[in-house]
């Protein structure tokens, strides 16, 4: 039987994936263990047979697909997970410098070597990077009679404009659904520290926020900037964007005479938010972009020595 890189073999409930040949050589990892590859001889997997990748995903329960239709969230963390053990994957058929890698990345990311050992072995059985998605949390357990007393006082007392307390909402939501018809509290009622704890599992500081200080008020101080909507379509570095504005500050000559207001014009990378360049010039329009191009491809080491500032090149 000949063997090919990356195929998959079954014999009985074992199912391996082949990693590299040699000779009569073949480095393959236990897909169903997980465990770290290993080479064996061209005889010792006599008896094995052709296994397709829909048997493997049916065997372990994974499910596989384009990581290029992730959302940017998922991507991002499929990403920074691949990452890990990309530099480890050339070598993974050396055991001493496998592990060696393994060693430094932990070290360099303050990750433990298990963490890493899991990471790589995850890749190498189903050689996709979506085998790093992250599983959606199940939770299908319906609320009790008091958590959905906690979350009716939260969205009646808590999240509006009013600002109340938790212990406000609290006190509210015993007075109407913990006391009997003459005002007098029930013995069965829930404490505070549930409240509290309910409050926190399902706290969203998005719906905070909003609710409390308004949509104005949040996309102006609190709406976080992640940048996901940008990379949907600056998905590599290299895409920059531009943008120009007056700055907040009027310059005088020596003389005590008002000038005006400068333009600054920067230039920064969509993906990785780095600045590429800016210009800073009293004319805008076209102008300006011509002078922007032009810091950008210039040699930052002589441009700096003019100003009497040293630095090397990286």
């Amino acid at each position: 039987m000949t063997m090919k890189k990356n195929d998959l073999l079954k014999s009985n409930d074992t199912i391996i994936r082949v990693l590299s040949v040699k000779e009569d050589a073949v480095l393959v990892i236990d897909c169903i263990k997980r465990t770290m590859p290993k080479w064996f001889t061209t005889a010792a997997l006599k008896g094995y047979e052709d296994c397709s990748e829909a048997e493997l995903c049916e065997k372990t329960d994974m499910i596989l697909f384009d990581a290029e239709v992730l959302d940017a969230e998922s991507k991002r963390f499929v990403y920074e997970h691949y990452t890990l053990i990309a530099g480890i994957l050339p070598f993974v058929g050396d055991k001493k410098l496998r592990n060696q890698l393994i060693r430094t990345v932990s070290e360099e990311k303050n990750i433990s070597k298990r963490t890493i050992g899991n990471y790589l072995c995850l890749y190498l059985v189903y050689q996709n990077l979506s085998a790093f998605t992250p599983k959606p949390k199940a939770d299908d357990r319906p609320l009790s009679v008091d958590e959905k007393n906690f979350r009716y006082a939260l969205n009646k007392w808590f999240y509006n404009k009013n600002q109340n307390s938790l212990n406000t909402a609290y006190t509210m939501m015993l007075r109407e659904k913990y006391c009997d018809a003459v005002g007098v509290l029930l013995p069965d009622y829930p404490s505070f520290d549930r409240f509290k704890y309910f409050y926190r599992k399902h706290k969203n500081l998005q719906t905070y926020y909003i609710s409390r200080d308004g949509l104005k008020d949040y996309q102006r101080n609190n709406r976080p900037l992640l940048g996901n909507g940008i990379q949907e379509y600056a998905s590599h570095v290299g895409m920059c964007m531009l943008d120009a504005t007056v700055c907040d500050i009027y310059l005088v000559n020596e003389a005590g005479g008002l000038v005006g207001r400068p333009i600054l014009v920067i230039a920064v990378d969509g993906y990785s938010s780095m600045v590429c360049g800016y210009s800073l010039l009293w004319e805008g329009g076209v102008y300006s972009l011509r002078r922007l191009m032009l810091n950008i491809i210039a040699d930052k080491t002589e441009h700096c020595k003019r100003f009497g500032i040293n630095i090397k090149k990286s």
